[in-house]
């Protein structure tokens, strides 16, 4: 009989604001947010007392004080919670050796050979209790059979919720929520799935049109939809954020950058960087990754495998630009970067093809890719790319 994996996503609760609590307990109950205490300064998080006031991340102080007169805004203090995290993992591990740091303040453990006959419940319990009791810290846990369900369902309850979710319960539970909620679905997806008529989770589950959903989601459409029914990859890699082999690009911006658009093309830039680099070498990748670093150094990435090996611009970018988005908050950027992983050399790819996509054909497309990618090097931006097929 197939063994369901047991995977726990373990989420921080207002992380920075509560390592500055359990630092200062004065601070106890009463409205926080961290971040610079003038006008035009952003809160990079706030506690739950002054969330209930509507108080959120990535607001200015001036609005944040409108809405909460009594907001206490305390200067971020990264040292502080780079040592809460790290005494944090060094806990999970005692749990299970399948522990895969999300980010800073949230793994994903799978502990299906770690209860020993305890129930999950109890287990996902007992965590909540020590991380309290050890390093005041609060948490909410979810608990599915993969690790997308395990993060939809630690953000049902918050703070200090424990949430089961099931593949049976995916309609009941998941499908009713709003479309945003969805992990993965950026902000600047959200208003085009809308106008086509896709505001729930089950809204997405049932749609007929995948060709129409491909325009807005690219190559992640059929994960997307997969993950609205309750699937979803099982594995937990405690490695996963290492790589073997890799070609990316990473700049780090001193001013920062604070435009979406100027993100975007700091994307771009990379991306050609990253394409070059693949045709000098003869590789094409079968997988992307983006790693994004806030001004407030808080660090996000994403990885997505590909249908195919390419190195193909105009794919890749396509990709890194969904990654970016799914990542996106409305704060400045201190760095941005990315990376291709599961490379192969191009000859072998031509062993592989089938007789509807023969050799002449593949290297006529490099050729056509490489002097598309010589006049926009050439007037150093993307003035020409290539047409879709018909």
């Amino acid at each position: 009989m197939k063994k369901y994996r047991i995977i726990f996503h373990v989420d921080l609760n207002a992380f920075f604001a509560s390592c500055e609590e359990a630092q200062n307990p004065t601070l106890k109950n009463k409205p926080i947010g961290i971040g610079k205490n003038t006008d035009r300064g952003i809160l990079t998080t706030a506690n739950y007392a002054a969330r209930k006031f509507g108080v959120t991340s990535a607001m200015n102080v001036y609005e944040a004080k409108k809405r909460c007169p009594q907001l206490l805004v305390v200067p971020g203090n990264m040292a502080l919670y780079q040592e809460y995290s790290q005494k944090f993992f060094e806990y999970l591990r005692t749990l299970t050796d399948q522990v895969e740091p999300a980010s800073i303040d949230e793994a994903y453990l799978d502990v299906t050979e770690d209860l020993n006959g305890e129930h999950p419940l109890d287990f996902a319990s007992r965590i909540q209790k020590d991380l309290l009791a050890s390093l005041n810290l609060p948490v909410s846990i979810g608990i599915a059979p993969n690790r997308f369900l395990a993060k939809m369902a630690s953000d049902m309850q918050k703070p200090l919720g424990i949430t089961v979710l099931r593949k049976r319960d995916v309609q009941e539970k998941l499908w009713p929520m709003n479309i945003e909620s969805m992990y993965g679905i950026g902000k600047k997806t959200v208003p085009n799935l809308k106008l086509i008529g896709i505001e729930t989770i089950g809204d997405l589950a049932t749609f007929k049109d995948k060709n129409k959903l491909a325009k807005f989601l690219g190559n992640q459409t059929d994960s997307f939809i997969g993950k609205s029914r309750g699937e979803g990859s099982a594995e937990v890699d405690p490695t996963r954020a290492e790589t073997v082999q890799s070609v990316g690009n990473s700049k780090t911006f001193e001013g920062f950058l604070h435009s979406y658009d100027d993100m975007l093309k700091g994307l771009t830039k990379l991306t050609e960087s990253v394409v070059t680099r693949l045709h000098k070498k003869a590789y094409a990748a079968k997988s992307v990754s983006v790693q994004v670093r806030y001004a407030d150094f808080t660090q996000r990435s994403k990885q997505v495998a590909l249908p195919q090996h390419t190195n193909d611009f105009d794919e890749l970018l396509e990709t890194v630009e969904h990654l970016f988005e799914s990542l996106y908050e409305e704060k400045a950027v201190h760095l941005l970067g990315v990376s291709t992983t599961n490379l192969e050399k191009q000859e072998m790819l031509f062993k592989q093809l089938n007789i509807f996509e023969p050799k002449e054909q593949l290297e006529k497309d490099t050729h056509v890719n490489r002097v598309l990618e010589s006049i926009n090097k050439h007037y150093d931006k993307p003035l020409l790319k290539k047409g879709l097929k018909k």
